[in-house]
């Protein structure tokens, strides 16, 4: 896991004790950032399964007995949990006459789509070449995410706050200030996460496909902290 960090600092220390209003303290204000990446170890794409037949029934049925057969076998691998019919749909097919007027229907199209989860992305390879021989049509949206977003997200979000501390403290120590209380904590921005990588196969006519490298997850988070000049009053 990689970590790059940004320090900046904004100093606001009111010296003259008249120029303050009441209530407010002489404080310091700085802004920290970090990012973390993260290896992802969850995997999620999606596999079709497309039929044609001259009536739409026929469709269906033939999509049917295929997507369960698919389904059945990706089942030996994953748990069925992590198996999710996401869209089916039947659309007749149209043709156009050269010379113009009303189109003719030829039959129908029948299309089912199953979502897979991969706890372990050592398996994609595996189950890519299990969803070939066992009827799909296309692979596609092979999307690489993290687990436990929040943990990477908490350790981000620390890491912006330590930086924005340390440069607190290196400052007040080269001005000959002290550091009080710390007044306020405020996220700079939302914690923004790098879009996961998308990788499509398209119609999946053969298992070999090259090695898939999943990269990176960039976890980013800045913070800002205000603190009290200690004895600036």
């Amino acid at each position: 896991m990689r970590l790059s960090f940004i320090f900046l600092v904004t100093l606001s220390i009111l010296q003259a004790q008249e120029a303050l209003s009441p209530g407010e303290v002489p404080s310091v204000r700085v802004h920290g950032e970090a990012t973390v990446s993260a290896e992802p170890d969850q995997a999620q794409f999606d596999i079709g399964v497309v039929t044609q037949a001259a009536t739409a029934k026929a469709a269906t049925d033939q999509n049917s007995s295929q997507a369960n057969a698919l389904v059945q076998e990706l089942r030996t691998l994953l748990p069925s949990s992590d198996i999710k019919t996401v869209n089916f749909s039947v659309n007749p097919n149209y043709r156009y006459p050269k010379e113009g007027g009303p189109a003719t229907i030829t039959g129908y199209t029948a299309n089912d789509t199953v979502r897979l989860l991969l706890n372990d992305i050592s398996m994609i390879q595996k189950v890519i070449d299990t969803a070939t021989k066992s009827g799909a049509s296309s692979i596609n949206r092979l999307t690489f995410m993290l687990h436990d977003e929040k943990a990477v997200r908490a350790r981000a979000l620390g890491n912006a706050a330590s930086q924005a501390q340390s440069g607190a403290e290196a400052l007040a120590a080269s001005l000959k200030v002290k550091l009080g209380r710390l007044l306020r904590i405020e996220e700079g921005q939302p914690v923004i996460i790098s879009p996961p990588r998308e990788i499509s196969f398209g119609k999946a006519q053969s298992t070999d496909i090259t090695p898939i490298s999943p990269g990176t997850i960039d976890v980013h988070a800045d913070v800002n902290l205000t603190y009290e000049i200690a004895g600036g009053r």
